[in-house]
């Protein structure tokens, strides 16, 4: 795999998982493999013979969802059980096996019920795991397994392979993660449990810690994406890497609309409501104080400057000096702005101080939304002035520089909750997600500063 390999968040996470279930000793040697499946509907997975306390991102195999090779190294002999247990289960993004101790001990028991094989004897099992399927003993590799697994993966998240380990499938890695570390110390507990007087969850509670029922600890959860709604200025950096890094650990889809705030403040006023909102400081100020985004979520996200970019090969163009810059403005062919973004806004105004707003509009190209870095690429345009962040979204556009400092505009973000989403934990973890050290070294990879404080 090279160094531009897709699905590099997806890759970071799937390794990190790995690590850790190396470092809680829930596999040892070469044992055990994780799958993550891609919005594309690709599979990665570790490659066969993998020891998951080393592997790396570029050594991950890509399989189908039949578990056929499509890259990378071979991957592990047991690619097909993933697949399989991924097709049974649509709403799964991940899946781990193991050959931890203490399950694949219970998995060489006589007497365990195929459809509940571990007893419910503490309320995290009940809620990570839920019931545990038996599946009955094939060697490993055999892919007679697949049509097995697959059958009873519709029914079950976890399975116990006879002789052999657990295989869980989960949203995401973390919560993958939790339900194989659970469903190792409730292996653990039964087998210094066993041939004792002991007792264990009721039917009634078990099905109270479900998280379909109203009582469980889990609710309430939202039976649909988080509704984001961003401006288009941190769009590349919840491309590159932001988003598949949150939907790759906890599983939670997101339903992302992306445009510039005033186009989102239009939204609003129509009657969207957004589970999470990014926009200007101002607006969200505004709407925190009428109610529509929740006041005590508002936190500052970063700061954007304006940049001006051109095509690809084209000559340099000073703008170094507010002097220099009126010059390359003024003598441009044509200059694409943005009509209702914060930078198009800001930079109509720096026209009219500048005393060249007739002269540049009379050949502008001005866009109504969207990235003015498209208007070079395809000839409208011989500049294109907009937020550096947003420049750097199109590919083969080369940016040359912010504007001067004397008439840069910065363009400052914040982050809410909408105030309909207060209490969801889906909705509150993306916000910590988008606003935790990861994301913020992603904003600023596109562009973006650090909010002022």
């Amino acid at each position: 795999m090279t160094s531009l390999a897709p699905h590099p968040a997806g890759r970071a996470a799937l390794v990190a998982t790995a690590r850790r279930l190396a470092a809680r000793s829930l596999v040892h040697g070469r044992t055990g493999n994780v799958s993550l499946r891609t919005d594309d509907g690709r599979i990665l997975i570790t490659p066969t013979g993998a020891d998951l306390a080393t592997v790396g991102p570029h050594e991950l195999s890509v399989i189908d969802a039949d578990g056929a090779h499509l890259g990378g190294p071979p991957p592990s002999k047991e690619a097909f059980l993933h697949a399989a247990v991924l097709r049974a289960r649509p709403g799964a993004r991940a899946v781990v096996h193991t050959h931890s101790t203490h399950a694949a001990a219970v998995s060489c028991l006589n007497g365990l019920d195929a459809d509940d094989a571990l007893p419910p004897l503490t309320a995290y099992f009940a809620m990570r795991v839920g019931r545990l399927a038996l599946l009955p003993y094939f060697a490993p590799g055999d892919v007679g397994l697949a049509d097995s697994a697959e059958e009873m993966a519709r029914t079950h998240a976890a399975l116990l392979l006879r002789h052999h380990g657990p295989v869980v499938a989960a949203p995401g890695l973390d919560a993958a993660l939790e339900a194989v570390e659970e469903l190792e110390q409730t292996a653990r507990i039964h087998l210094l449990l066993h041939g004792t007087d002991h007792a264990h969850l009721t039917e009634e509670q078990r099905m109270e810690l479900s998280p379909r029922s109203p009582r469980s600890p889990r609710s309430p959860r939202l039976a649909r994406p988080v509704a984001l709604f961003s401006a288009l200025a941190i769009k590349k950096a919840l491309d590159d890497t932001v988003l598949e890094a949150f939907t790759s650990t906890s599983g939670i889809e997101i339903d992302g609309v992306y445009e510039p705030t005033n186009v989102l403040l239009d939204r609003i006023e129509a009657g969207a409501r957004p589970d999470v909102l990014v926009g200007v400081t101002g607006a969200l100020e505004k709407l925190a104080a009428s109610g529509v985004i929740d006041a005590s979520s508002l936190r500052p996200l970063a700061r954007v400057g304006i940049g001006v970019a051109v095509p690809p090969g084209a000559p340099d163009v000073d703008i170094a000096s507010t002097d220099a810059l009126v010059r390359t403005l003024t003598s441009a062919r044509s200059v694409a702005y943005s009509r209702t973004g914060a930078s198009g806004v800001a930079f109509a105004r720096l026209l009219e101080r500048l005393g060249i707003a007739d002269a540049v509009n009379s050949r502008a190209t001005v866009v109504e939304k969207g990235f003015t870095a498209l208007a070079v690429l395809d000839g409208r345009a011989d500049l294109a002035v907009q937020q550096l962040s947003e420049l750097r979204f199109v590919p083969g556009a080369r940016v040359v520089g912010p504007l001067p400092e004397g008439v840069q505009h910065y363009t400052d973000l914040s982050i809410a909750l909408g105030a309909d989403a207060v209490g969801l934990p889906e909705a509150a973890a993306l916000l910590r997600h988008l606003t935790g050290d990861a994301a913020r070294d992603a904003y600023r990879a596109a562009g973006l500063e650090d909010p002022r404080r």
